[in-house]
Parts: structure tokens; C-alpha cells; sequence
């Protein structure tokens, strides 16, 4: 059975399911093949780490998937082209369920908590100048500015990101106004990869240790 029609009918079946078992029911159908049963992410597939984020953030980059904003530019971005085409067979309430037991599963700090090449204090100087403001001094984010969590995601996830909203990759698309704050950003304040690496290792640090077992 092709991969997306079978994707289709796990769908439908979880739409008949309560709210929080609907979306325990299609984060297991849909999204763990990717992004590991508790969201941790998947270093092989290019898969970020999701778990914990906010419902309102989680909703809005499937809304922006769903709705062409991310994901259209496959040669460029073809995890983000495989999310549009998920979120596109999603209904609304389908996407808010999933939203939901997103922000729900317990945070999952980095395993790698370094990144090679970076300068730490440069990226802690820039990270107080321009990103704090929007993202807070642990970068646990602001729903106010619309801006998430930075803690918890890979430091190559962040780094990729990074690259695409400075190559109008992602946050240049009509409609997403909080893309497009990063594309500003990214453009006027960060010149290159180096300073792209040293916000990112800076960024790792912020991650709390992890739990030990």
C-alpha cells in the first residue's frame, strides 16, 4: 500500500478517537517514524527534536506546512517538503491534537551539546544583543513575540535553520510574519557560518543537564 494512503487511513481512524487520545493515537501513526517515539529526533534523518515545544508553536509550523508557507521548495528543504505533505492530509483539529501531545512529552536535551568550531563567548555577545529579546535570557521562549524555545533542539537543526532564513529558505513566504522577523534577523546581524556557530554553541549551553536515569 503506497506510504500515503496508508499514512490517509491512520488518519481517519485517529480522528474518531477523543481529543488527547487522538493525539497520543497520530503522533505514534504519523510523526514518530521521524521524530522518535518521544520526540527526541532522529540525527540520521535530519529529524529535530520537537518534544516539548509549544502547542501555539507546534500549531503554527504545521498551519505554515499545511498552508504552502514551508515545505515547497523540495530540492532545498526535502524534510520540510515530506512535513507539507503530512500536514496537508491533516484536518484542523487533527493538527491542534497533535499540537498538544507535542508540548506534553518531557523535554529531551541534546545529546551533543557542543558544536565544533564555535566561539561560545561571541555567540553568548550576539545571542544578549539581539536574540534575547525574542527568545529570553534561557531561550525558553515567548509566546508574546511568537518566538519558541531554542533549548532542546539539535545544535545542527538550529544551525540549518539558521542558513535557510538567511537564504529566504524559510520565513520569506507570504503570511508568515514571524518568519519573517528571522529573516531580518539573520540578514542585518549575522554575516556568515562562523557567526551562525558560535550562536548555536552558545544556544547548547543553555540546555539544562540531562536526567540521569
Amino acid at each position: 500500500m503506497p506510504r500515503f494512503l496508508t499514512l490517509f487511513l491512520l488518519i481517519s481512524l485517529a480522528l474518531r478517537c477523543p481529543a488527547e487520545e487522538m493525539g497520543a493515537q497520530l503522533f505514534q501513526t504519523v510523526c514518530a517514524a521521524c521524530h522518535g517515539p518521544k520526540g527526541e529526533g532522529k540525527d540520521d534523518l535530519k529529524t529535530p527534536s520537537i518534544a516539548n515545544l509549544p502547542e501555539w508553536y507546534v500549531l503554527r509550523q504545521l498551519t505554515n506546512f499545511h498552508e504552502g508557507r514551508r515545505g515547497e521548495n523540495g530540492q532545498v528543504d526535502p524534510q520540510g517538503a515530506l512535513m507539507a505533505a503530512i500536514a496537508k492530509t491533516l484536518k484542523p483539529e487533527q493538527m491542534t491534537a497533535v499540537a498538544n501531545h507535542v508540548q506534553s512529552l518531557a523535554l529531551v536535551v541534546p545529546k551533543e551539546r557542543t558544536l565544533e568550531g564555535a566561539q561560545v563567548q561571541a555567540g553568548q555577545e550576539l545571542f544578549y544583543e539581539r536574540c534575547m529579546e525574542c527568545h529570553r535570557y534561557n531561550a525558553s521562549g515567548e509566546q508574546l513575540f511568537g518566538s519558541p524555545p531554542l533549548v532542546g533542539r539539535q545544535g545542527w537543526y538550529l544551525l540549518a535553520q539558521l542558513k535557510k532564513f538567511k537564504s529566504l529558505h524559510r520565513g520569506n513566504a507570504k503570511g508568515d510574519d514571524k518568519g519573517a522577523k528571522m529573516v531580518m534577523m539573520t540578514t542585518l546581524f549575522i554575516e556568515d557560518e562562523q557567526v551562525m556557530k558560535n550562536l548555536v554553541g552558545y544556544i547548547l549551553t543553555l540546555n539544562p543537564e540531562p536526567v540521569k536515569p
